[in-house]
């Protein structure tokens, strides 16, 4: 369990532009045998949100949301090395943004979440052309595809790339998050009978375990 103290003292270091102490906080946690799942979400997102309003309300620059942006990426890298699974065999994932999409925090979560149990993970990350995220899944063939969509503005771009998808691989499981997804647009994808939305990590935990018991 992640205090608020601890929230409190991450999220200082993380405004200051303290990697370093960002480090040493997160080494602690590990240590202590908190889960990947709790960092990501109690500690990761947590902060990620609130610098993202103090943006918004001109408390913070653009750079140190930068800053705490690259500093936060690392470390989700560095907790999935911490807790990384040894992989499965038959599990590979591919995990995407939408095209025009800048945000991948999300993304990477998901992949390292994926990663430490076992799967493996092929993540592309921000803005990729369509066409490229149809590339890899021909060429990687995973079981799984996740797509983050951040923007609604973007939804349209998202629905495009599920067509096609479900045009050339009408058999892949695909999941989809992001905020964009939050407000009842994701009512929209249940005419796609292979496609799951995936509000938080703790869906998709639920879902992971569900898949291991198949």
């Amino acid at each position: 369990m992640i205090s608020e103290a601890v929230y409190l003292h991450y999220l200082n270091a993380l405004l200051d532009g303290d990697k370093k102490q960002c480090y040493q906080i997160v080494s602690r946690l590990i240590d202590e045998k908190v889960s990947p799942r709790e960092i990501f979400m109690k500690l990761f997102q947590r902060s990620m949100y609130r610098v993202g309003q103090m943006w918004e309300n001109e408390r913070c620059s653009i750079s140190d949301e930068h800053i705490a942006t690259k500093i936060t990426e690392g470390l989700i890298d560095f907790v999935t090395a911490s807790y990384s699974a040894k992989e499965t065999p038959g599990k590979s994932v591919v995990i995407t943004c939408i095209d025009k999409e800048f945000h991948e925090i999300g993304a990477r979560m998901v992949a390292g979440y994926f990663e430490t149990h076992g799967y493996k993970v092929y993540f592309i990350g921000s803005n990729t052309p369509q066409k490229e995220v149809l590339k890899t899944i021909r060429e990687k063939q995973p079981d799984i595809v996740g797509i983050s969509n951040n923007f609604y503005l973007n939804f349209t771009r998202l629905v495009n790339l599920l067509n096609s998808i479900n045009q050339d691989f009408p058999n892949l499981t695909v999941l989809v998050g992001g905020q964009a997804l939050a407000e009842g647009i994701a009512d929209s994808l249940k005419n796609y009978p292979n496609v799951k939305y995936l509000p938080s990590l703790d869906v998709l935990d639920e879902y992971i375990s569900a898949t291991k018991q198949q």
